[in-house]
Formats: structure tokens, C-alpha cells, sequence
């Protein structure tokens, strides 16, 4: 069951808009002077936000480099031929036959 057809539809829709329109020029004035400080927030927000996630991917970067030479000196204590080929600068995968 259509409530709307046609020409109906097309008139309605229309009134809506002038409707949204009107009432847009209304409430426009309250918020005229915010468009300053709003784009100035969000900018400091922005800057902020990166300025942590910086520090956030340097800490990873220093857990991983920790945890890598924890690995290797495990590796060095387990198997000692892994130093002597680590040192010459052949590592295990040229070692193994792996390219």
C-alpha cells in the first residue's frame, strides 16, 4: 500500500526541503563563530594523536630490537655453531641450504 504517488511524492519532498531550509537559516547564527575553534581543536587533537602514536611505535621498535637479541643469545647459548656462522656473516638459512 503507497501512501505517496507521483506528483504527491515529488511535492513533498520538495516541502521538505524548504521545511530543512528554513530551519538551517535559523540555527545557523548559533553556531557561526564555531567553526574557528572547532577546526582549531581538531587540528591539536590531531597533532597530539600523532605525537603519541610516534612514541607508541618507538617503544615497539626498542621491544622487538629487545627481544631479537634475547633470541640470539639464546640461540648463541644453545648452539654454538650459530655464533661462529653469524660472525663469518653466513647466516643459519645460508647454512641450511635455504636461499
Amino acid at each position: 500500500m503507497r501512501i505517496f504517488s507521483g506528483s504527491i511524492k515529488i511535492a513533498f519532498g520538495f516541502g521538505l526541503g524548504v521545511a530543512a531550509a528554513g530551519l538551517v537559516k535559523e540555527i545557523r547564527p548559533a553556531f557561526r563563530g564555531l567553526g574557528r575553534p572547532l577546526l582549531k581543536a581538531t587540528v591539536k587533537s590531531g597533532m597530539i594523536l600523532a605525537s603519541n602514536g610516534r612514541v607508541k611505535v618507538a617503544e615497539l621498535k626498542e621491544t622487538l630490537a629487545d627481544v631479537a637479541a634475547e633470541a640470539e643469545a639464546e640461540l648463541r647459548a644453545e648452539q654454538p655453531e650459530f655464533a661462529s656462522n653469524r660472525q663469518s656473516g653466513e647466516g643459519p638459512k645460508q647454512n641450511a641450504g635455504i636461499m
